[in-house]
């Protein structure tokens, strides 16, 4: 496939977005809608025809990937910002499937707590300040019609063009083997067996594990990890192994594959070891952020004349015996 068409289908798929979002005639918003799908199933086609021949059907991502593209083509053409945010929860949830399915749990759980939980709820909450529950004027202009839809189809479509064409690995696109892309195999792999070489308790079960599977001798339960500059696991391109001495005698074992650091581990050594500053200037900014949010949303009272002269220590205008402020100082 060359680049063209696939230029070609992301410029359609933009003009039938764009004429969704406008609120031109029902036959005009028709027109849009099969001119988009026309797009996503040209896309989605191609994806397909580029799996192997003995390669199954994906059938969760299909699933997941239709569910995201309807969610957010409903989230910016429904002309209420409500249900517009719910169709946001079904394009988060339909993002946290695939990323389920690549086994980025860190991903897929952050995608649920922090949009559809955190960002979700403060939008919401910004609705309910920022429109008038009782008004009968109806929504404002700029709630009922999108502002900038031009050049927020161009920005989306140029983007799905660029990546479409990295994944599609079409004839000038960004090929994953190009040099300085992306790491070798070898050295990503060493980069996760030194990530557990800083987990001592859990290479510790597994050496544990290993020797119990090895040896019956209960002496074998007492080891000690040899350490060579500060590291014990070393690995050799092809495999991992570490020098263990139990009593007199010095072994050396293979680490299995399956010792490897998961995910989620990797990620959190990522964010302890390699970035603690940003993970606690985030944190600072986020406090101070939901301080700030406080005390916008906080109601302002206004006091009248009388409740400001009391306030200050001051006899009020109006006093009486009925009056709350009466017997005040002057």
């Amino acid at each position: 496939m060359t680049p063209s068409i696939l230029y070609i289908a992301c410029v359609v798929g933009a003009i039938g977005l764009y004429l969704i979002m406008r609120p031109h005639r029902k036959s005009t918003r028709i027109v849009g809608t099969i001119l988009g799908a026309g797009a996503i199933a040209f896309l989605m086609v191609k994806v397909l025809e580029g799996l192997a021949a003995d390669a199954p059907v994906p059938i969760l991502e299909v699933i997941f990937g239709l569910a995201a593209i309807a969610g957010a083509a409903r989230m910016v053409t429904h002309p209420r910002p409500v249900f517009a945010a719910i169709y946001f929860v079904v394009v988060v949830v339909s993002s946290a499937g695939m990323f389920l399915l690549m086994d980025a749990e860190f991903m897929a759980f952050s995608l649920i707590i922090v949009y559809a939980g955190a960002i979700l709820i403060t939008y919401l909450f910004v609705l309910m300040l920022a429109q008038d529950a009782t008004s009968t004027a109806g929504e404002a202009l700029y709630d009922r019609i999108p502002r900038e839809p031009v050049a927020a189809l161009v920005v989306g479509f140029v983007l799905l063009a660029i990546l479409s064409d990295a994944f599609l690995l079409v004839d000038g696109g960004v090929r994953p083997d190009a040099p300085g892309m992306t790491p070798s195999l070898s050295s990503a792999e060493e980069h996760r067996w030194m990530v557990l070489d800083g987990l001592p308790l859990q290479l510790n079960d597994t050496v544990a594990g290993l020797l119990d599977a090895d040896s019956t001798d209960a002496a074998a339960a007492e080891f000690t990890i040899e350490r060579i500059d500060g590291r014990a696991i070393r690995f050799d391109g092809t495999n991992a192994s570490v020098d263990v001495r139990v009593a007199d005698e010095s072994r050396n074992l293979v680490l299995p594959v399956s010792a490897l650091p998961t995910n989620a581990q990797l990620v959190g050594w990522s964010l302890v070891a390699t970035f603690p500053v940003s993970l606690e200037v985030a944190g600072v900014i986020l406090l101070m952020a939901m301080f700030g949010a406080v005390v916008l949303a906080r109601r302002q009272i206004d006091l009248g004349e009388d409740e400001l002269r009391v306030a200050a220590g001051m006899t009020p205008l109006l006093e009486d015996e009925e009056s709350d402020f009466a017997g005040g100082s002057s």
